[in-house]
C-alpha cells in the first residue's frame, strides 16, 4: 500500500544562466519507524545499484569509540549527545560527506529522524521516502532480527517508539519527518509488494529508468 503526499515543482530557470547537462544523481532519504522495514528497503536498493549510507551506523561507530554497549537507549542517548554538541543535523552532514567520498551516482541515506536532517539533505537534492507499519507487526519484526538493541518487551518497545516518533526525545521526531516525505509506504505485505512500492516511488522521482 502506498500513499503520495506533497507534490514538487521544478524551480524556474534563470535567464542568462547557461544550461549544463550533468549526469543525474539519484539521492533518496529513508524515514521510518522502528521495525517498519527500512533494512528490507535498503537491501533492495543495494541490489538495484544504490549505495546505502546509514545515519545510525555513524552513531554505532561513536558507541564503539566510547566503549558503550549497543542498546536502543544508548543509541538514542549518544545520537542526542552528538546532536546537542554539533547540531541537530550532524548525522546528516557526516553521512552526506561520506557519500561524497564514495562518489556514487545513486545514494540512499537511511535512518533519517528529524526535520533538521531533512532540511540539510533536501538542500542537497535528496528525495524522501517514508516506511511505516502497525506497531504490533513492527515489534514482531524487531524480535526476529535479534539485534542487541532490540531485545525488549512490548511495553518498553511502545514507550521507546512514542518517544522517538513524537519528539519526546530531542533528536528524534519521526512523525514530523514523515510530513516532509513525498511518499509513505505502509509495509504490511510481503517483500515482493514492498519492492513494487519502492520501485513506484523511484519511477515517480527519477523516471522510467527503474
Amino acid at each position: 500500500m502506498i500513499y503520495y503526499w506533497t507534490l514538487y515543482t521544478a524551480p524556474p530557470r534563470l535567464e542568462g544562466v547557461p544550461f549544463v547537462l550533468k549526469l543525474q544523481k539519484r539521492l533518496i532519504g529513508l524515514v521510518g519507524t522502528n521495525g517498519a522495514g527500512k533494512s528490507a528497503v535498503c537491501d533492495y536498493l543495494s541490489h538495484i545499484g544504490f549505495t546505502v549510507v546509514s545515519l545510525s551506523d555513524i552513531v554505532r561507530a561513536e558507541l564503539r569509540h566510547r566503549q558503550k554497549p549497543e542498546t536502543r537507549d544508548t543509541l538514542v542517548q549518544t545520537a542526542n549527545d552528538m546532536k546537542g554538541q554539533f547540531g541537530m543535523d550532524v548525522l546528516a552532514r557526516r553521512a552526506y560527506h561520506e557519500s561524497i567520498e564514495k562518489d556514487r551516482p545513486s545514494i540512499a541515506f537511511d535512518s533519517i529522524r528529524n526535520l533538521d536532517e531533512i532540511i540539510y539533505l533536501r538542500d542537497k537534492g535528496v528525495s524522501f521516502l517514508g516506511i511505516d507499519a502497525p506497531i504490533e507487526l513492527r515489534y514482531d519484526r524487531v524480535w526476529l532480527r535479534k539485534r542487541a538493541s532490540d531485545l525488549l518487551d512490548f511495553e518498553t518497545f511502545k514507550s521507546q517508539d512514542a518517544r522517538e516518533n513524537t519528539g519526546q526525545s530531542a533528536g528524534q521526531n519521526i512523525f514530523r519527518a514523515f510530513q516532509e516525505c513525498r511518499t509513505i509506504i505502509q509495509n504490511v505485505g510481503d517483500l515482493e509488494g514492498l519492492h513494487t512500492d519502492v520501485k513506484q516511488f523511484l519511477m515517480s522521482e527519477f523516471g522510467e529508468g527503474f
